[in-house]
């Protein structure tokens, strides 16, 4: 799959042409066009007693955001990425998905671009419903974080989040199409880590017969993966899968978990909305989604 044109919807705080800038290495690999999104939320321009709509307010508020955009698309167009900009008020969920049918975007980019203060999650409320709601690809891209490992803490910029993406897999559809994604960014890509989490519920007998059934699909997406000139390794883990996953991640020490957000018969409850969108709070790297 070939990212030609992503929606950048933001609210302007730090960082966050930082972390557009940052993923304008796609254009290596087919980026041709963002469109840059503000959405000034109705309550900043509503009504209020005796004064109407703050229409003037309104204007103010759009001019600001028009001068921002206007150096952020000089940026980008020094680098050969063509944009288009739109200011509307509402809902920000509603206009960031309402704007991506009519652009058919192939990939939504949101998410805090900075978190310090080693507070736990890294999205809010906004982004968990834009995850429950959309049908399109999200990068949750968190472009610098503070966090505390194994008694130390860190500060993490993301930056060349394609370099050593982490693959999980339940062998669904949506995680079909995540494979589809990822080679889409092979050109930017030293290495991919495919896992695939047992259910620590499983007895002795049962962990031994699905961990060798399980690491001959994962042998067979390397080999996939090799083909398109993708250099992978696998890895099964058993456990708490929310947790497994981001310690599949730092033990492998990659820049991207991409997953799929739906799944099937007894692996349901584990991939639908809730695991996926925690990972997606929790991880210290950007998270694709893909549903």
């Amino acid at each position: 799959m070939i990212i030609k044109k992503i929606l950048f919807p933001t609210k302007f705080r730090e960082l966050a042409f930082d972390a557009l800038d940052a993923l304008t290495e796609l254009k290596k690999v087919g980026l041709k066009q963002v469109v840059l999104l503000h959405v000034i939320e109705r309550e900043e321009v509503a009504f209020v007693p005796y004064g109407g709509y703050l229409k003037d307010e309104e204007e103010r508020l759009e001019e600001i955001a028009k001068v921002r955009f206007e150096e952020w698309q000089e940026k980008l167009g020094q680098k050969g990425i063509e944009s288009k900009i739109y200011i509307v008020v509402g809902n920000p969920v509603v206009k960031i998905l309402s704007l991506a049918g009519e652009e058919n975007v192939d990939l939504i980019v949101a998410g805090r671009k900075k978190r310090k203060g080693l507070q736990r999650l890294y999205i809010g409320s906004t982004m968990l419903d834009l995850l429950r709601r959309t049908n399109f690809p999200v990068l949750t891209y968190k472009y610098m974080c503070e966090f505390e490992k194994e008694g130390a803490v860190y500060t993490r910029i993301n930056e060349r989040i394609f370099e050593k993406p982490l693959i999980v897999t339940d062998w669904s559809a949506p995680s079909e199409r995540v494979l589809e994604y990822i080679t889409g960014f092979k050109g930017l890509i030293k290495k991919v880590s495919v896992i695939h989490v047992l259910s620590e519920d499983l007895s002795k007998e049962e962990i031994q017969e699905v961990e060798k059934e399980n690491k001959k699909k994962l042998e067979a997406v390397c080999n996939q993966l090799g083909e398109q000139g993708i250099k992978a390794s696998s890895h099964v883990y058993t456990g708490k899968i929310e947790e497994e996953v981001l310690k599949a991640t730092w033990e492998n020490k990659n820049t991207l978990i991409a997953m799929g957000t739906t799944g099937k018969g007894k692996w349901r409850e584990f991939w639908l909305g809730s695991t996926s969108h925690r990972i997606a709070e929790l991880a210290e790297v950007p998270v694709l989604l893909i549903p």
